[in-house]
């Protein structure tokens, strides 16, 4: 509770608007209070903003994974439009615990919402009760993700990965590190790369460090057709393992060294 009130105490100070949704909105609220946050006030000015899982996840009474990302587009869309600074949201994920129907594609889902988050102005928290779900099964959640926490697993910025939009030239910025771990969020967001143009030039200077499958997936994106991808800041590591999947042989990819 105490890293949720965090979570929402910077979103309110720094003028975004900030949502719950899950279970036990009434407790959250109540936890939150009892942090010093004036949770009536917020509510009042639309700053904060708490819905059930039955109200947001599952309306419906299923959960939809390609729908609920069009409701985020929405609520990102609305929160520019009213001027906030920003989106921070709090997702409490015990509902799927209960195995709802559809709860079998939050794998695809928590991989997939990845790209909404690329241009900084959403922030999230995808909380799991770890007494509700199989380890095995929440290790596969938090590989969708490119940072995760927990009680004995600190977040860790620096070892995260970070995939950031850029506008000059259109493209992304990589920081922090590619591998297992967050393998699902970076092929889903490399997924998206071409929707907004077909060229589209990737930073990846900032990287401490990268698999070799997170090079295929670079590499399988230039072969893809879908457009012309540029590496900039290739380091010696990256550049052998980016040429070992073949980066030469494919034209619509250019590879620049650090």
């Amino acid at each position: 509770m105490e890293a949720i009130a965090g979570f929402v105490r910077a979103g309110l100070r720094d003028r975004n608007r900030v949502i719950y949704c899950g279970d036990n909105p009434e407790a959250v609220l109540d936890g939150l209070r009892r942090h010093g946050i004036d949770t009536a006030a917020a509510l009042d000015r639309g700053d904060l903003d708490a819905h059930t899982a039955e109200g947001s996840y599952l309306t419906g009474g299923c959960f939809n994974p390609s729908a609920m990302i069009g409701v985020w587009r929405t609520l990102i869309s609305r929160a520019r439009t009213d001027g906030y600074g920003g989106l921070r949201v709090l997702g409490d994920m015990t509902w799927a615990s209960r195995r709802i129907p559809g709860f079998e594609h939050l794998e695809w889902y928590e991989a997939n919402v990845n790209p909404l988050f690329a241009d900084g102005f959403v922030a999230a928290v995808c909380a799991y009760d770890r007494r509700r779900f199989d380890p095995l099964y929440l290790r596969r959640l938090l590989w969708a993700h490119p940072g995760s926490a927990g009680s004995e697993m600190p977040f860790d910025p620096e070892a995260s990965l970070r995939m950031r939009r850029v506008r000059d030239p259109w493209g992304l910025s990589f920081s922090g590190e590619a591998d297992l771990s967050n393998r699902d969020a970076l092929r889903a967001v490399v997924a998206h790369l071409f929707d907004d143009g077909p060229d589209v030039t990737i930073d990846v200077s900032g990287l401490r460090f990268a698999d070799i499958a997170a090079a295929r997936v670079l590499v399988d994106a230039a072969a893809s057709g879908a457009g012309r991808l540029r590496l900039t800041g290739c380091s010696p590591n990256l550049l052998r393992l980016l040429e070992f999947h073949g980066a030469n042989a494919v034209p619509a990819l250019t590879v620049e060294a650090r």
